[in-house]
């Protein structure tokens, strides 16, 4: 949700622009690829040189994989290419599957942005949120794709998407369609709305492969997430613009892309090296060994930040719409 309202507002708002494709482009491929495609590298030689040292650290004591699916993932085709994960690489690969579902999405929303016109742009989100729902269910029911799939896929995911690129859409430029600040109250009840629908999810349906998830759960989590960013957005001096503009929060979200990427691994090699447990924090030691790796997981991210991923952006950057 929150890609389509950043990324979708940024094509609506340079969609006239002469370097419209070229710009986009070479601004996400200096944000994005560099440090994906060093992650995997990383992958690939540490399997190489030490798997049998990383296997008897294993919980499995089953070899880390190191074969097509992994190098999938160069091709940001790991929602579609079968790959079995396990141990380390589940860690260090199995929540990369939305990473493909952005750069996927990448390659539509200028698309859509460019070939349709502006005044039916809402309609034709709205369209696309309507039919998702109804996509996953063909899925499920009439072509058995198994859940997981129905997960990750991006016809599947593409709701959350248009959710964001429509909020963009109404709530942009000097006199938008939408004004958050005469609709505060609205959105504050519909907040509390979602977020009944959103504790409810929790408590019976929590696990994206649901029944319950998988059909209206998904495009109820994206409204929720988009009253929230609306209220954020439009409403400055509410309390939720006012906890989201805490320092260390805005910190968390510079670094957040390299977060995103090494959290899970920082983790897991924290528990296994230290209690040679899988991550719990159920005991003082495991929750102790779980807040040093969220430290070590800022730090790694921090010093990608300062080394490469802000020379990379500006390099990005020095492609101008």
């Amino acid at each position: 949700m929150l890609s389509g309202f950043l990324i979708g507002g940024i094509l609506m708002n340079v969609r006239e622009s002469r370097s419209f494709l070229k710009t986009f482009y070479a601004r996400r491929f200096f944000r994005i690829v560099p440090i994906y495609y060093l992650w995997i590298v990383f992958y690939i030689l540490l399997v190489w040189s030490a798997g049998s040292y990383i296997t008897r650290l294993s919980n499995s004591g089953i070899p880390p994989p190191l074969d097509r699916g992994i190098f999938s993932y160069f091709l940001f085709l790991q929602n579609f290419v079968p790959v079995t994960l396990f141990g380390l690489a589940g860690a260090w690969f199995g929540h990369l599957w939305s990473l493909a579902v952005e750069e996927q999405f990448y390659l539509v929303a200028p698309v859509v942005v460019r070939a349709v016109a502006e005044r039916y742009l809402k309609w034709f989100l709205g369209l696309v949120i309507v039919c998702a729902p109804l996509v996953r269910l063909f899925m499920l029911w009439a072509l058995r794709t198994p859940s997981s799939s129905v997960s990750t896929l991006v016809i599947c995911r593409m709701d959350a998407l248009a959710v964001g690129m429509l909020a963009a859409a109404l709530t942009r430029g000097d006199k938008p369609l939408f004004d958050v600040r005469r609709h505060v109250t609205a959105l504050l009840l519909s907040l509390g709305i979602f977020s009944i629908g959103v504790v409810f999810l929790w408590k019976f349906s929590p696990h994206a492969s649901d029944f319950a998830m998988q059909t209206i759960g998904f495009t109820w989590m994206a409204f929720f997430y988009a009253t929230i960013l609306l209220l954020a957005n439009g409403h400055t001096s509410g309390w939720i613009a006012r906890v989201l503009r805490i320092g260390w929060l805005r910190e968390i979200g510079t670094v957040s892309y390299c977060i995103y990427i090494v959290h899970i691994v920082v983790n897991v090699v924290s528990h296994a090296l230290l209690l040679h447990k899988v991550p719990r924090i159920s005991s003082g030691k495991g929750a102790a060994v779980t807040v040093l790796a969220a430290v070590l997981t800022y730090a790694v991210a921090k010093l990608s930040w300062i080394l490469l991923e802000s020379p990379l952006q500006r390099r990005g950057h020095a492609f101008k719409y």
